[in-house]
């Protein structure tokens, strides 16, 4: 008596997208060597949270709002160092800095 190695049951699932999706998911699919269904599973799948957190750890929420900090700082910064109805944006204000400094 041969024993049957028990197979998941598979059935057919519809994706609704347009053609122009659909291309680029079977592109993609092409590119990663993969059919169409298992491309998309894999992607599906690999969006679980509880497979990989998608969230940052306290010290890196903490790091990257320091970090947005010291923006804000330099932007306040900027600000008050651009003379007054002078046109400047940021970035030219940031661009006119360095030419300065480097005289």
């Amino acid at each position: 008596m041969t024993e049957e190695i028990a197979r998941p049951v598979r059935r057919q699932r519809s994706l609704h997208c347009t053609p122009a999706e659909q291309a680029m998911i079977r592109e993609k699919a092409a590119e990663a060597g993969k059919p169409v269904s298992r491309h998309v599973l894999d992607l599906a799948l690999a969006d679980d949270p509880d497979r990989h957190p998608l969230v940052l750890t306290e010290k890196e929420q903490r790091e990257l709002l320091d970090g947005m900090r010291e923006v804000g700082a330099l932007v306040l910064a900027l600000r008050r160092e651009l003379p007054g109805g002078s046109g400047l944006s940021l970035l030219g204000a940031i661009s006119l800095l360095a030419r300065e400094r480097g005289r």
